[in-house]
């Protein structure tokens, strides 16, 4: 493969060293010219399509030539994008947008912020794809307007030109009426035609912008619970609010650190997250917000609203997800992926709620609860549910409760604790 490449390396390099050598009054041959090559090798070569699609940037950088600029930065992009290297895809995307912006060259700011968004949300980066999904929706609407007062203009065009029709078809003999109602019969009928036209071109136009405007919605529900966002859209802000009735649940992986030494970082990490997102998708379907993970830990808590305020479903969706770790071990004791033993504390009481900062911003609990179910979880046996006594009083479900007697905690106070299982 080596052998077969070299002619080209080489091809590449001495091509590269005539493009930087030729005359100044040559830079729009050279700039055209890295261009083709990167679009000629961009399949069969691709390093070879980056090291061109970077001097086309750069040549139509200094020939001043923002159109091409925006072509070459978008074909440098998608290079890196396919190759896997994000952050340089980002950011030619970047100048692609900012070089496109600066002539008004739509479909090529269209294709840098859809690229921006998609690899900003895959990247997990929700609060720059929000960011650019603005910038999209704006984008859109600027199309639109366009499209509106090109229709405008269309139409007073057309009306204008009828009256001047009008005119001197009055200086004329009467045979010129006849000749005056088809040129208006078929004036008539394009009109109608180029009606329809861009009556289809503003639906489609709404439907992207609506289509662009769910998905700004979604990525925001990413980060924040749906009342939050919903207040954060309309005030911009979010006010902090006290829970009265909040059950919180800290779920934290056993010898963590000591497993994580024996496994490669990818291998730990695709486990972490399987779990996380089953932990996910059985929140989804009990009213709980999850809140965060730290590490191996993850935060999650109910009571947040005017519902759910007594801490059975908590109760019960911890005894889920200790059955699917039990499960999950079991299924996999012959496999060479990492397998975990849990730790689960629930606590009862009120906490503090809201959003804080305004650069990836995040929801976030505060108070004696939240410290209280860290202890919980802390004192927890691998494989169990702890819970305090103020969960204990609170629960009208039926369950079974170890009482665990008073048990000191890590600033010395003794708390009651149970473990609390299903009734069989």
């Amino acid at each position: 493969m080596l052998i077969r490449s070299l002619p080209i390396l080489l091809f590449t390099a001495g091509l590269s060293g005539m493009l930087k050598g030729q005359p100044a009054t040559d830079a729009g041959d050279r700039l055209e010219t890295a261009f083709s090559l990167a679009q000629r090798f961009l399949t069969t070569h691709p390093d070879s399509a980056a090291i061109y699609a970077a001097s086309a940037v750069q040549l139509a950088g200094e020939a001043g030539n923002a159109r091409r600029g925006a072509d070459a930065a978008l074909l440098a992009g998608d290079i890196a994008a396919r190759a896997g290297r994000a952050k340089e895809a980002l950011a030619y995307y970047g100048k692609a947008w900012e070089s496109a912006g600066s002539i008004t060259y739509t479909d090529a700011m269209s294709r840098a912020v859809d690229q921006l968004v998609s690899i900003n949300a895959a990247q997990g980066d929700f609060k720059a794809a929000y960011e650019w999904s603005l910038e999209q929706e704006q984008l859109a609407k600027d199309i639109r307007r366009r499209i509106e007062e090109e229709q405008n203009t269309r139409q007073q065009a057309a009306l204008e030109a009828l009256e001047a029709q009008k005119s001197r078809e009055q200086r004329i003999l009467l045979w010129a009426l006849a000749a005056l109602l088809g040129v208006m019969m078929i004036f008539y009928y394009n009109r109608q035609r180029a009606n329809r036209r861009t009556r289809g071109e503003l639906a489609e136009k709404n439907a992207m912008i609506e289509e662009k405007r769910r998905r700004s919605e979604q990525l925001l529900l990413n980060i924040l619970p749906s009342a939050v966002a919903a207040e954060l859209t309309v005030r911009n802000k979010v006010a902090a609010r006290r829970y009265d009735n909040a059950t919180v649940m800290f779920i934290d992986f056993v010898g963590f650190t000591s497993v994580a030494e024996r496994f490669e970082p990818e291998v730990l990490i695709a486990e972490l997250d399987y779990c996380f997102s089953r932990f996910d998708e059985m929140i989804g379907r009990n009213r709980i917000e999850k809140i965060k993970t730290v590490g191996d830990a993850y935060i999650c808590a109910s009571g947040l609203s005017d519902r759910n305020e007594r801490p059975d479903d908590m109760i019960l969706l911890a005894l889920r997800i200790q059955d699917f770790l039990r499960q999950h071990k079991a299924d996999g004791e012959h496999s060479e992926r990492p397998r975990f033993d849990a730790r689960i504390g629930i606590h009862f009481g009120p906490v503090v709620a809201g959003v804080v900062g305004t650069k990836k911003f995040a929801y976030d609990i505060w108070g004696d609860t939240v410290n209280t179910a860290a202890r919980m979880e802390e004192a927890c046996e691998p494989g169990m549910v702890n819970v305090s006594g103020a969960v204990h009083e609170a629960a009208k479900g039926a369950f079974n409760w170890q009482y665990r007697g008073k048990i000191a905690t890590k600033n010395k106070t003794e708390l009651d604790m149970y473990f609390v299982s299903e009734k069989t």
